[in-house]
């Protein structure tokens, strides 16, 4: 069925026309520098501000104003839903009341008479007619109409109403230039678009730069505050304050809000946030545990602390904490205040107590090692890592590898070489494709002594290949070939360690002790003359003799 016009005569006009004007607003976006983007159409769904528009208009905003027919504007302050494939956007303006249109909840049928609103701007005030020239579901649930008619692009996000005024659609253009056809999408769909935890790491909603409402749940507004990964201070302390206004009884939101103002430095305002989320009898213990969490990072920076905020303080709080609530992370942070207060054996205790509750790991292991490295009781620091490598099972995932260098740089401490090698060994397949030449070497070092020469040899040609410009590579090489009788190769290095190093008096001396085993004993005086001069007293010696 072809469209047809409305009349401008009253008569022949809906009833409910004036009433979807009152609804209409003018969207106006502007990007980060106060320029204009994009003017668009959008209309209220409900009382309380939340409108419906197209989300092209948006990509790039940073700010946005819905203008209404008397001329009121209305500042946008979230994006509350938001789909770049279909084009639509669900947003929320800053608006105390306002006229809204009822949304259809029965979809229109094939050959159903439509309207489509009039834009704010088109002074006629005069609906378009038509009917449904198809449609089809999309999710299985929402129909997309085809209209066969074609709008301007001013009409683009307009409301479509079936003959009882109630919104079934927003008005979208084809893409073809030629095609005389138009497409809505449903309402209630954008209507039922939700921001949701993930939403803050997808781009629908990344580029668009007007802040976002908070997912209805706790969890999801938490995680969603999280994944944002903002760094902007006064960004993350607003959506925290939306979360606590929305869910005053979460405990998360006092000890993020908390957090972010101690790590700014802004102490006082932090123990405020504490204080009210006890006000709000929300976890005591969470509070404790954040608040000790807090003082002790504030300790370990080198700013200035108010009164009160001391590591005797920190230990308190979660003391108190671990008595009315006994969680292994209460017991965790104690052992790193206990730590950072210097008293080893205490700390060491809480890290091995942790060790038997579920959140045992190797980590907490390594935490122990560390204090009896303080005391420099290694045995006890090897049990740890001992401990440590035990919670995990061959073959070891990459989660062991700190664990097992730990141990290994332990185990050489001790002389224990071969040890220390079968750890480096498995460390180097933990971390294939991304060792450098210092673990070549330390590993080349510990297999010297315990006479693994072979692979010793194979480590040393490792490092000049990794660090080709690293002269004491060159010149442990030489040394490792003269060692085997292979003294043509040991001249090479040593030439090489010296090209690189003129004032490194180790090369010149294995360069002299290299010419020399060649009988080339004029160029072998002539370099150990060179290491004698540059301090060399081994290099003294040989000359002497």
């Amino acid at each position: 069925m072809a469209a047809y016009f409305l009349t401008s005569g009253a008569a022949a006009q809906p009833k409910w026309l004036k009433k979807v004007r009152k609804a209409q607003v003018n969207l106006v976006s502007y990007d980060a520098n106060g320029q204009l983007l994009h003017s668009t159409n959008g209309f209220f769904i409900d009382e309380t501000g939340t409108l419906l528009s197209d989300y092209s208009s948006f990509r790039g905003a940073s700010r946005a104003v819905a203008i209404d027919e008397k001329g009121n504007e209305y500042p946008i302050l979230s994006v509350a839903g938001a789909s770049s494939l279909y084009d639509v956007i669900k947003l929320q303006a800053s608006i105390s009341k306002n006229d809204a249109l009822p949304l259809a909840s029965v979809a229109a049928q094939q050959g159903a008479a439509v309207y489509v609103a009039p834009y704010l701007s088109n002074k006629s005030g005069v609906a378009t007619a038509t009917t449904i020239e198809s449609l089809q579901l999309f999710n299985d649930t929402y129909p997309y109409y085809t209209l066969p008619l074609r709008l301007t692009e001013k009409s683009v996000a307009c409301p479509v109403l079936n003959e009882a005024g109630e919104v079934l659609a927003l008005l979208q253009m084809s893409s073809k230039a030629d095609e005389q056809k138009s497409y809505a999408i449903s309402a209630a769909y954008v209507r039922d678009l939700r921001v949701n935890a993930l939403s803050a790491t997808s781009s629908d909603y990344r580029d668009v730069l007007i802040r976002k409402s908070l997912p209805s749940e706790a969890s999801q507004a938490a995680s969603f505050i999280y994944l944002l990964g903002t760094r902007d201070t006064a960004t993350y302390l607003s959506y925290v304050a939306d979360y606590i206004r929305l869910f005053p009884s979460e405990t998360n939101g006092y000890t993020m809000q908390a957090e972010m103002l101690a790590s700014a430095g802004r102490y006082a305002e932090a123990d405020a946030s504490w204080q009210a989320g006890l006000e709000a009898k929300t976890s005591a213990p969470e509070l404790q545990y954040s608040r000790a969490r807090s003082i002790l990072a504030a300790v370990q920076s080198t700013r200035q602390l108010p009164e009160g905020w001391t590591l005797d303080e920190a230990l308190s709080q979660v003391q108190q904490a671990s008595a009315a609530d006994p969680q292994p992370v209460y017991l965790a942070l104690q052992g790193h205040i206990l730590y950072a207060m210097q008293r080893y054996d205490e700390a060491a205790a809480r890290f091995v107590d942790v060790c038997s509750t579920p959140l045992r790991s190797a980590d907490h292991f390594l935490y122990a090692a560390q204090c009896y490295q303080m005391k420099a009781d290694t045995v006890a620091v090897l049990a740890m890592q001992d401990s440590a490598v035990a919670c995990f099972t061959k073959p070891y995932p990459t989660e062991a590898a700190p664990s097992l260098l730990m141990r290994a740089t332990t185990l050489r401490s001790l002389h224990r070489y071969r040890e220390s090698v079968m750890d480096l060994n498995d460390y180097e397949h933990l971390m294939a494709g991304s060792l450098n030449a210092n673990f070549y070497y330390q590993r080349y070092q510990t297999e010297m002594q315990c006479r693994m020469f072979q692979q010793a040899l194979s480590d040393i040609d490792q490092c000049t290949r990794l660090a080709p410009q690293e002269p004491l590579y060159f010149a442990e090489r030489a040394a490792t070939c003269f060692r085997f009788s292979q003294v043509d190769e040991a001249v090479i290095a040593a030439r090489r360690a010296v090209a690189l190093d003129d004032t490194f008096a180790d090369a010149h001396r294995i360069l002299g002790i290299c010419l020399r085993a060649q009988q080339k004993e004029a160029e072998a005086q002539k370099e150990l003359q060179r290491a004698v001069e540059l301090g060399d007293e081994i290099a003294k010696t040989l000359l002497n003799k």
